[in-house]
């Protein structure tokens, strides 16, 4: 290495939240001969600037997906001091930013040395260790993280009072609990702290929480917070709770609500579309909710829609009916990327969608394993209100393919930018 490679390098982890030094090193690099990682670098610096139903995303997600993953660039993470692992890694911005801790050494040993390996601003704590936040909340390094990763740590109210009143806690905007990382009594403490009024992301994912205490757990919050973005996937939360959740305060806000994997049902849907908090959204994820046609309907009925953006509704055995709902509803003309993957849409829905001008926004529709024949294809491929589509999904789950004529019209109308 170069001591100008060496000198970039270092400056791109000590200031993590600068473009610059990552952009002088994608040049650097390109001149050396490695213009694929060079592009790596600044095709996730400018993914980083819009949101993910921006046409850069939905182009990346078509012809560049390695862009949003970074499993291309896996040679390129360096080695770590002993006691971390890249055994949850992330990339942001071209390069590693998330490490996972084996050890509680770690903590207390050598803590400088992880962040002059990589630009490091988040830290996933790794179910073997459950490691002390007595230590955590005393490490001075946690300044350094905008973001903490728990699972199976079951973090009562003490374990969460210790970070939250962390003098080093101060820039933690993002917070993630998994696999029963936390207790409903923990979360309650979370939400009434200072901390809570910072976050801009909670996830919890997959805790067994009761689904009732968990919503009682944020209604605790105070306002007002800077929560925009509420990910609460396999939660258990059904329809009872539903009504509860999304008449919260803290919903108010929400800008990206993932809600995917929960039986909410017709009840909850219907709760979700009558509580004013889809008037914010710009992203929704209903995957494997199953609203039923009715509740459906009552979605397409709400006001406040003009903002969403995306709108995940696969794998919730949606048919013709659902479909034709969603094609003639005014309310999703904003919409910008659709899935309707793994749902029973067939041919008399994917002609449904074909006729729809509430849908000509569209710069992505996901049919994947919807039952989509030669019929349904030519609809799509000979609709007049699909120009703006920069990506269609058309993938079948079993191994069956789309005649030479559905194939021919398909590859004419959206070139590369079908996936069959």
């Amino acid at each position: 290495m170069t001591s100008s490679h060496d000198a970039l390098y270092r400056a791109i982890c000590a200031y993590p939240d600068e473009d610059t030094p990552r952009l002088a090193f994608a040049d650097l690099i390109e001149e050396a001969g490695d213009s694929d990682r060079a592009h790596f670098i600044r095709a996730q610096i400018a993914l980083s600037q819009v949101p993910i139903y921006d046409p850069l995303w939905v182009k990346a997600r078509q012809f560049d997906p390695d862009a949003a993953t970074g499993w291309c660039q896996t040679n390129t993470l360096p080695n770590l001091p002993a006691g971390y692992g890249w055994h949850r890694f992330e990339f942001r911005r071209g390069f590693p930013w998330k490490v996972g801790v084996l050890s509680l050494e770690a903590f207390v040993s050598g803590g400088e040395a992880i962040f002059e390996c990589a630009p490091i601003q988040a830290l996933s704590m790794d179910a073997r260790t459950r490691p002390d936040f007595d230590v955590l909340a005393d490490w001075p390094h946690l300044a350094r993280l905008d973001r903490l990763e728990v699972s199976v740590g079951w973090l009562g109210s003490a374990s969460i009072a210790q970070l939250t009143d962390s003098p080093f806690a101060t820039n933690i905007t993002e917070l993630e609990f998994e696999f029963d990382g936390v207790t409903a009594e923990g979360l309650t403490a979370l939400a009434a702290s200072p901390l809570f009024e910072r976050l801009r992301v909670l996830e919890l994912r997959s805790n067994a929480i009761p689904s009732a205490l968990l919503v009682d757990a944020l209604a605790a919050a105070r306002e007002p917070t800077a929560l925009s973005r509420l990910s609460l996937p396999n939660n258990r939360i059904g329809r009872d709770d539903a009504a509860h959740l999304f008449a919260l305060s803290v919903m108010s806000a929400i800008e990206y609500l993932d809600i995917s994997d929960n039986p909410l049902g017709v009840d909850g849907v219907q709760a979700l579309a009558k509580s004013g908090s889809v008037r914010g959204l710009r992203v929704l994820n209903l995957c494997k909710t199953n609203p039923g046609v009715p509740g459906i309907k009552s979605l397409t009925e709400a006001s406040g829609l003009a903002g969403l953006r995306m709108l995940d509704l696969s794998t919730n055995r949606l048919g013709p009916v659902a479909v034709k709902l969603i094609g003639s509803c005014g309310g999703f003309r904003g919409l910008r990327v659709l899935n309707l993957a793994y749902n029973p849409v067939g041919d008399i829905g994917a002609a449904t969608l074909a006729k729809s001008s509430s849908l000509a926004g569209l710069h992505e529709l996901d049919l994947r394993g919807a039952d989509i024949g030669n019929a349904g294809a030519i609809a799509l491929a000979e609709s007049p209100h699909l120009e703006n589509l920069l990506r269609l999904d058309l993938r079948p789950v079993e191994r069956r393919s789309f005649s030479s004529k559905a194939r021919a019209a398909l590859v004419e109308r959206f070139g590369d930018r079908v996936s069959l």
